[in-house]
């Protein structure tokens, strides 16, 4: 067991502070096998709740949910109880609880639901953004490149933090357009860029008051990332994982932003 490993499933869950959250993220940085350890939790984690999902499309049994709508406080006290070979048991009895509790229930197991499904770390997040707008073609962005001023205003009374828009045409890649991201339940812009070969490389940028010291590679579901900080904003930049250029590309949109 490494020192890691009960702050990793909290960072997974969302429930880390913001301190603790960095921390996680410096360390993840440096050690791939830390890295490993998150992605097989990561796995894990998607795993359960694709098996979840596929249990509520099996029918309750009628008894079952007229057992739970009579007596709701003692399926609560039970389910932290229940043996790990009636997980599916405990799983329906939780479902049915949220969906037979009424209206108030049913929003408070949702806000519950969003805490456990927010993916860990910022960084983490826009690994999981990126592999679905980098196989985008027309909708790749929300504003077009020609309204860059636009983007500007916008972006930056959205994140909290002055955002720019880096030439990289030096580095071979042009300037599509931009969105407006969540991750780690905050707004992030994305400036999207598309090189010779028509592959996406995005840059982000998150309002922090601690930003990071110095660059920082690493990589994340298939994806390298450089990140660096200042300007009261984390960024990075995010391509496809072997591409080799990427700190050249973080080091001279540090400059612009």
């Amino acid at each position: 067991m490494t020192r890691y490993d009960e702050k990793l499933s909290a960072f997974l869950d969302g429930e880390l502070s913001e301190a603790d959250a960095r921390e996680i993220e410096e360390a993840l940085e440096g050690d791939p096998a830390l890295q490993a350890e998150l992605e097989e939790l990561m796995a894990a984690d998607k795993s359960a709740r694709a098996d979840f999902d596929a249990m509520l499309d099996e029918p309750i049994p009628f008894a079952l949910a007229t057992a739970i709508q009579k007596a709701p406080e003692a399926v609560s006290a039970n389910i932290p109880d229940a043996p790990s070979n009636k997980g599916w048991l405990t799983a329906a009895v939780a479902a049915v609880a949220l969906l037979i509790g009424g209206t108030g229930g049913y929003f408070t197991g949702a806000s519950q639901g969003t805490q456990v499904a927010a993916a860990p770390g910022w960084l983490a997040d826009i690994a999981d953004y990126h592999s679905i707008y980098a196989t985008q073609t027309r909708h790749l962005v929300e504003v077009r490149a020609d309204e860059a001023e636009h983007i500007r205003t916008w972006l930056t009374a959205s994140v909290g933090a002055e955002v720019r828009i880096p030439d990289l045409s030096a580095q071979g890649l042009s300037f599509q357009g931009a969105r407006l991201l969540v991750a780690a339940g905050k707004p992030v812009a994305q400036l999207m860029y598309l090189d010779a070969q028509g592959r996406v490389v995005a840059l982000c940028q998150i309002q922090s008051d601690t930003p990071r010291d110095g660059f920082a590679e690493q990589t994340i579901n298939a994806f390298d990332m450089v990140s660096w900080g200042g300007n009261g904003a984390n960024f990075v930049i995010v391509g496809d994982q072997g591409r080799g250029d990427l700190a050249e590309i973080a080091q001279a949109a540090a400059i612009d932003v």
